[in-house]
């Protein structure tokens, strides 16, 4: 198996979370969690590994109850399986990761993946409880099995986007929300950056509730929308969108659409920055730095763009930006995360405290780069 360019000889399977437990309390080496492999170059360059723990045999669904809006699933559950499962009672897991139905969920929530479906939250928002292995092979449980849980520290949050370098997840609980009884979407080829930030500005400030909010460019630039809701509500939102030129999409045809924004996501020529703007600065970052390519969630400013380690710099110097995607060499010269001097020591507090030893994901996360 090859592990962000490293090639790494054993590689163990567990079945269960008890023979995960086991073969990491059996481990003295350093060790890389890996699913179903969609996002193995996320984070800073690995270090060398004694062993991957391979997670796509725990692969069963715990435990569902429909009536309560739950599920509990093991970590190497693939998205197509859940999202078939729940499909069966009209429900839903409202995430939709670029890496596409393959992903484990256990490997979304390690990399708090993300999608276009941002309007209604990330990974992070309907995660009720975690069960977790850490270094030692000591299993813990954070959270619980139903939503209205209150009790303990929330570490479910703090395991999400750790890239397992905190423990090894065995099992996630959900809670879930009823599928969308209808769902439509538009697409809009806007004249220029002015055009698409105006319609954009209208669409977040007025009455409409999209689910994804995309805008791409600069070559064949276009603004896509979709709604997610009752029949009657989504074609009112539809006959409100400002601006003219607008193409429809039913739910039978709108898979083109956001096919076509994947495929952007896809081509994003490396190195990919991942920028937290608010979602009015976005044109402006987009001038600033004319990137060659980019994607942006509109609805809440994030900026998937194209951007040198000059650019990256100097976007730090106004926003957090994160290496989402880039050869080892750029990830090594400027760092994924962007760390500040008080980030960094905090976050490398944490990593002491769950694993003293360095041996999960070593170099991957916070042990990986020096603060700015």
């Amino acid at each position: 198996m090859i592990v962000d360019s490293r090639a790494v000889d054993r590689v163990l399977a567990p079945a269960s979370a008890g023979e995960l437990a086991e073969m990491m309390r059996s481990e003295t080496g350093t060790i890389a969690p890996v699913g179903a492999g969609t996002e193995l170059s996320l984070g800073n360059p690995l270090e060398p590994i004694d062993a991957a723990i391979d997670t796509r045999r725990l692969d069963r669904i715990t435990e569902y109850v429909p009536a309560d809006l739950t599920i509990h699933v093991e970590s190497g559950v693939r998205l197509g399986q859940l999202a078939g499962a729940l499909a069966e009672h009209g429900q839903m897991l409202p995430i939709d990761p670029w890496n596409g139905p393959e992903a484990t969920i256990g490997g979304v929530v390690a990399t708090n993946a993300q999608g276009p479906l941002r309007a209604v939250g990330t990974v992070r928002d309907w995660i009720i409880g975690m069960q977790v292995v850490d270094a030692g092979g000591r299993a813990s449980k954070t959270g619980g099995r139903v939503v209205k849980n209150v009790s303990g520290y929330d570490l479910a949050k703090l395991y999400t986007g750790s890239l397992g370098s905190l423990a090894v997840i065995s099992e996630i609980s959900f809670k879930l929300r009823a599928a969308f009884a209808a769902t439509a979407s538009a697409r809009l080829r806007p004249g220029g950056l002015a055009e698409a930030a105006d319609v954009i500005r209208e669409i977040r400030s007025g009455p409409l509730e999209p689910v994804s909010l995309v805008w791409a460019g600069p070559e064949d630039p276009f603004v896509a929308v979709r709604f997610g809701e009752h029949p009657r509500a989504v074609e009112w939102q539809l006959d409100r969108l400002p601006g003219e030129g607008w193409e429809r999409f039913d739910a039978e045809t709108e898979s083109a659409v956001w096919d076509a924004v994947r495929d952007r996501y896809r081509a994003l020529a490396e190195p990919v920055v991942r920028v937290a703007a608010p979602p009015s600065e976005a044109r402006a970052v987009i001038e600033r730095f004319r990137p060659e390519s980019w994607l942006v969630h509109a609805a809440n400013g994030t900026i998937l763009m194209t951007a040198g380690v000059d650019a990256i710099a100097r976007l730090r110097e106004r926003h957090p930006t994160l290496v989402e995607r880039a050869p080892r060499e750029v990830r090594l010269q400027a760092g994924v995360f962007g760390l500040t001097g008080a980030e960094y020591d905090l976050m490398r507090r944490v990593k002491t405290a769950f694993d003293p030893e360095g041996r999960l994901n070593p170099g991957r996360h916070v042990d990986g780069e020096r603060p700015a």
